[in-house]
């Protein structure tokens, strides 16, 4: 009997004491799925309907980061380009004082967020990665050809749904109310599934629902390549990025030995 106990522990011993030290040293990371607050060149753009800046949405943000700042972030990642200085300067003049904040999820998450969670540095991640097609040749101009003409009718049941449901609480709810909602595994999902739909298109076209697609795909791979540049072991990141790169990063984190995936909607 002894000898059995002494056995089982020793297994108890081996399971846990691994995957105790991997725990503390993998990085915790938080996507954080967002609307943009102002207009891009989306296939989907926001619905609000005031400014970010107005004083009700400011207090909104407040909120928002608040809730975030829970988490406790050691560094913060933003969608802007990794290798454009200017944000780094911007956020060393904001901690100092001299850089009002622009409307975008950028600052208004981002630089907050940081700030908040007394970050010295902010950390731009976002790249469009290599061109999968010629955009000059014949075959590249028949394909954007077609996506221009096709792109904004695709439809699905599914993200349908979600497209109306987040178009609605941009126009009525608050911003926490809009990322509780797109941030939901469900909104996640439906998003995404939209580019399996696209991916089937314009096979006369040059396959072009399968090269944008495989864009769409590439980038995200190359935005996870740089959130893993900057990432060190220990690290609590929150990403502040577009909804629509949600599905893939978070499975990206998820497939990492070095990192554990944080839900949001544990702070939202």
């Amino acid at each position: 009997m002894i000898i059995r106990i002494c056995c089982t522990l020793l297994i108890v011993v081996l399971f846990v004491g691994p995957a105790s030290a991997q725990s503390t040293s993998q990085a915790q990371v938080m996507i954080v799925g967002v609307a943009h607050l102002v207009a891009r060149r989306d296939i989907h753009n926001s619905q609000f309907q005031d400014s970010p800046l107005s004083p009700k949405r400011q207090a909104q943000i407040r909120d928002v980061v608040n809730r975030l700042a829970a988490f406790h972030p050691t560094k913060v990642l933003i969608e802007a380009a990794m290798r454009n200085p200017v944000y780094a300067q911007r956020y060393r003049d904001y901690l100092a004082g001299k850089f009002s904040l622009g409307a975008n999820e950028i600052y208004q998450y981002g630089f907050r967020l940081a700030a908040l969670s007394k970050n010295p540095e902010i950390y731009p991640i976002d790249t469009d990665g290599p061109s999968i097609y010629d955009e000059n040749s014949p075959e590249g101009k028949r394909i954007d050809a077609y996506l221009k003409d096709h792109l904004a009718s695709v439809k699905g049941p599914t993200f349908d749904a979600f497209v109306a449901r987040a178009e609605s609480l941009e126009r009525t709810g608050t911003y926490l109310d809009v990322l509780r909602f797109i941030n939901t595994d469900a909104a996640i999902r439906a998003n995404a599934a939209w580019y399996s739909v696209v991916d089937g298109m314009g096979r006369e076209a040059d396959d072009a629902g399968a090269a944008y697609t495989a864009q769409w795909y590439a980038r995200n791979c190359y935005i996870f390549s740089n959130i893993l540049s900057v990432v060190q072991p220990g690290d609590r990141v929150a990403v502040i990025i577009g909804q629509g790169h949600e599905y893939l990063l978070r499975e990206f984190v998820r497939l990492n030995p070095n990192m554990q995936d944080v839900d949001p909607l544990q702070y939202l």
